[in-house]
């Protein structure tokens, strides 16, 4: 009998312990750690800038490193990487151990500056959007605003022209051009015209909304501000 009863309760004992380990750790943490990455998991590469030494301008978004985020294609994101954004290169920088490499492939990088008056601004790069203008889905694009339902994006280039001078003198530098887009996800790219009616083209099926938002925030759409602020009232 006491060997029966010994048994029953080693069973017992045996089941209750199976049940414990396959019971799932809790979601936040299991989970938790899982959408964290390091710089290691990032796709870099060594850079060779060109000689820009006598040429005036900047060919960065930013002349100085920023402290951002990385997030991956997977939802995995790398804080603390200092990074800059080369518009003449097209490419966002990572500096790691006095090196600056390019990163190769990236959802989003983000960082935020805080200007003279104090006030900070969240700056926000993104590339795999369709291949448009014969860019391929590799461009980075300056995102202003995004959402659910329509994405605005700008896309900023240069090149180096001549510039004029007072002297006989030639001088050349840096002139940066931009574009904005509109993205509906799963949609295309289009461009954008500043105004009522370039929006209203871009987004020809959300018309009668943007005219509802126009009216109740008296937009005028001929800023980039104000584009903002309408594109922010549609993915609400």
């Amino acid at each position: 009998m006491k060997s029966f009863i010994s048994l029953l309760s080693f069973i017992i004992i045996c089941i209750s312990s199976f049940a414990q380990n396959d019971n799932p750790t809790a979601p936040d943490q299991t989970n938790k750690g899982s959408l964290s990455a390091t710089i290691a998991d990032l796709s870099l590469k060594p850079l060779r800038l060109p000689s820009l030494q006598d040429i005036g301008g900047s060919p960065f978004f930013h002349a100085e490193y920023k402290t951002g985020t990385v997030t991956l294609a997977d939802g995995r994101v790398v804080s603390n990487v200092s990074v800059k954004f080369n518009i003449f290169n097209g490419v966002i920088m990572i500096q790691q151990e006095g090196q600056e490499l390019k990163l190769e492939s990236f959802d989003m990088v983000s960082y935020d500056e805080t200007g003279n008056d104090g006030a900070t601004k969240h700056f926000r790069f993104k590339q795999g959007y369709p291949e448009t203008d014969n860019r391929p889905g590799t461009a980075i694009y300056q995102v202003l605003a995004i959402g659910p339902n329509v994405h605005l994006l700008k896309f900023l280039s240069q090149k180096v022209e001549d510039a004029p001078t007072l002297g006989d003198y030639s001088r050349r530098e840096i002139v940066t051009s931009q574009q904005l887009y509109i993205y509906v996800p799963g949609g295309e790219m289009k461009k954008v015209k500043a105004g009522k009616q370039g929006i209203a083209d871009a987004l020809s099926s959300m018309s009668t909304k943007i005219e509802e938002i126009v009216k109740s925030k008296s937009l005028n759409l001929k800023s980039e501000s104000d584009i903002i602020i309408l594109v922010e009232e549609l993915n609400k």
